[in-house]
């Protein structure tokens, strides 16, 4: 069925001419689209006759004609290929088409060998198949396959945003316990436009159905790798958002077109605006950044810092140069959340173990230089000492710790916890009986036995008890260690260690009563 040979119903309104008529291009036939794309070195974008078809598939989707209004989208997209708000128009139409009974797409449609001959025509017939069954992952598949094509065969188009669109929808509908060649093949696609993150999750997926695939952990290896490397590039040359970006912004200037956006992108459009009429206004452009930190993507938190870089030298003020230190701070806790679950995909791997010590050693380094700033910014802020010292602790940096510390255990919200690394301070100069005193009146200023910080403190007093008993064959300090052992293993049996402390404590009470 050629596109444009099909009889109208009464209600139908005239269509737009066909491609061919009155321009001397072929319509085509056999449900391709052909000619979407002329020899040359850019692609032939017609905004103004796509809208002709976008405006006659609006009218027909009206009246119910749905098949009609499919066939006009897809013309239409062939003049205007990248416009994503028409396709994800043609996908609510394919919604309605489903609720009316529509058809499924018949083995003729699904015929791939008689898709057009040009890369952007091709996605195009894939898309129309899809649109008849939208559901079916199989032509997700097929569909983004296609445009990941015409993404490469046409530089001058967006058509990685379409791949994008369609592959996470496919990745989503996916039968989790369908076939791991079907998530290969979504990850190898996500990686050609260099989307690591989403071909990471298609590979675990690939994983999850084929553990004992090897060359599947070592692919997942592989695109961490890239997906680190592109994230610590992006921002320099222009990661694949980021050329979204870029491109969405021309094609909108040039067509006037207005994407459908989430609620967040609608809001940062609209900081954005208030922004650029007055980017002197701090209170404007903190509002952006706010808006922009909701997106919780990594591409927007560097715009974000870059702002808060702009409003610290504009204004001097430390607390914006803090804010860039938070998002980091966010980023490294997200990559380590990251690496924690490749671990639990392949525990013990060593790539993935390597990358948790070394970005675990990295967040610990910003962390110490960015609470020192924090604290010579603010030297009255004891939480901020409290920080610091806990960070100093983890570095080793002991006699630095204890100080902060011993500041910080004034401040009531970090009272408990500033008592309790400060007796692990203790512990490591070896200096026993402070560590014993001041988990003491750390346990008897918290009042709650049972939290998770009172059983913190008195399994390190019990640990500092048990210590000073066998070096001082103190008795008195061997009987309260049993005892504290004896509450713990009766609150929590699970509790760290517990069991076996228990039965140390009470073998090291019984050599110290009968030696």
């Amino acid at each position: 069925m050629a596109f444009f040979g099909k009889k109208k119903s009464s209600g139908d309104s005239a269509a737009p001419a066909a491609d061919g008529a009155g321009d001397g291009m072929d319509s085509g036939s056999g449900g391709s689209v052909a000619g979407a794309a002329a020899s040359g070195p850019s692609f032939p974008r017609d905004p103004r006759k796509a809208r002709k078809f976008f405006d006659h598939a609006e009218t027909v989707s009206e009246a119910k004609n749905y098949d009609y209004a499919v066939e006009m989208y897809i013309n239409g997209l062939r003049h205007d290929p990248d416009n994503m708000s028409r396709h994800e128009e043609l996908l609510e139409v394919a919604k309605r088409r489903k609720l009316a009974g529509g058809k499924k797409a018949g083995f003729k449609d699904k015929n791939l060998k008689s898709l057009g001959p040009d890369a952007v025509a091709k996605m195009l017939d894939a898309e129309r198949v899809w649109a008849m069954n939208f559901l079916e992952n199989a032509l997700m598949r097929e569909f983004m396959r296609r445009a990941v094509d015409a993404n490469d065969a046409e530089p001058d188009l967006n058509l990685g945003e379409v791949a994008y669109w369609i592959g996470c929808m496919a990745l989503d509908f996916a039968n989790p316990k369908g076939k791991s060649k079907d998530y290969i093949q979504l990850r190898d696609l996500f990686s050609r436009i260099g989307s690591f993150d989403k071909a990471i999750i298609a590979n675990k997926k690939a994983y999850q159905l084929d553990p004992k695939n090897d060359n599947l952990l070592a692919e997942l290896k592989d695109l961490e790798a890239q997906n680190y490397a592109n994230k610590n590039t992006s921002t320099e040359e222009g990661g694949f958002r980021d050329n979204l970006k870029d491109d969405e912004a021309a094609l909108e200037a040039q067509q006037g077109n207005t994407r459908a956006v989430s609620v967040v992108d609608q809001n940062i459009e609209k900081r954005r605006d208030e922004y650029e009429e007055d980017p002197e206004d701090i209170d404007r452009l903190t509002k952006l950044v706010d808006a922009l930190l909701k997106k919780e993507e990594y591409e927007e938190e560097e715009e974000a810092m870059k702002l808060l870089g702009k409003a610290h030298e504009q204004t001097g003020q430390y607390r914006h140069k803090v804010r860039i230190g938070d998002i980091k701070m966010k980023q490294y806790n997200r990559d380590l959340r990251d690496i924690k679950k490749n671990l639990e995909v392949a525990p013990g791997d060593d790539y993935f173990t390597g990358r948790l010590e070394e970005t675990t050693q990295e967040k610990l380094q910003f962390e110490l230089g960015e609470y020192q700033e924090r604290v010579k910014n603010y030297p009255t802020d004891l939480k901020l000492k409290y920080e610091l010292g806990r960070r100093m602790y983890q570095a080793e940096l002991i006699d630095e710790a204890i100080g902060l510390l011993q500041d910080a255990k004034r401040e009531p919200k970090s009272k408990g916890n500033a008592y309790l690394i400060l007796g692990r301070c203790f512990m490591q100069k070896e200096w026993v009986d402070e560590a014993i005193s001041t988990l003491a009146e750390a346990i008897e200023g918290h009042g709650v036995p049972d939290d998770a910080l009172g059983k913190e403190l008195r399994y390190d007093k019990m640990v500092a008890l048990m210590k000073n008993a066998e070096n001082a064959k103190n008795l008195d300090h061997a009987e309260e260690a049993n005892q504290l052992a004896s509450e713990l293993l009766q609150a929590d049996i699970k509790y760290k260690d517990i069991m076996d402390k228990k039965k140390a404590a009470t073998e090291l009470l019984n050599t110290l009563r009968n030696g």
